[in-house]
């Protein structure tokens, strides 16, 4: 099984709620999600499932990336939801019934299920916006990579160009 953790695009820094629950992407957010879900989409990475918290930011970030990958919508999960880590969520994941699973929500959570999959310290850094990919080796996973949002939209500029550079 293979799991892709996405943090969230840039939010608002307050919302007009004054509620952190509140908080959206902003328009940079958005448009680098974009470019993110773009890159996705050229290393031709497709989850069976998408999972995301349901707080406004992660649930934006979710669906712009399902639109892009031609994905069925997210799923929202409250174990998703920020400081609401816990083990039992990680085995619901590993029992459903896919190849492929992308998680988006925020940190400290996407640390620390990294950590609980694949034996890692919970300070990986997830910058806003960053993907990173957990190969499960029987009970075992492996980080195969963890690419911040610069990299991902270099990588999606370079594969463009390459493609226009062949017609």
């Amino acid at each position: 099984m293979i799991f892709y953790f996405v943090r969230h695009g840039i939010a608002e820094d307050w919302a007009e709620s004054g509620l952190d629950q509140d908080r959206r992407l902003t328009e940079r957010g958005r448009k680098r999600i974009r470019q993110c879900a773009q890159a996705l989409r050229l290393l031709e990475i497709k989850p069976d499932l998408i999972f995301s918290s349901p707080l406004p930011r992660a649930a934006e970030t979710a669906s712009i990336i399902a639109e892009a990958l031609s994905t069925d919508p997210p799923v929202h999960k409250e174990q998703l939801q920020p400081d609401a880590a816990n083990s039992d969520f990680i085995a619901e994941c590993l029992n459903a019934n896919c190849s492929s699973l992308m998680i988006v929500g925020h940190q400290p959570n996407l640390s620390e299920y990294v950590a609980q999959l694949a034996g890692y310290g919970s300070n990986l850094i997830f910058k806003k916006g960053t993907v990173c990919r957990v190969e499960m080796q029987g009970e075992h996973g492996q980080i195969s990579w963890l690419l911040p949002p610069k990299v991902l939209i270099a990588l999606a500029d370079v594969r463009q160009a390459k493609q226009k550079n062949k017609h």
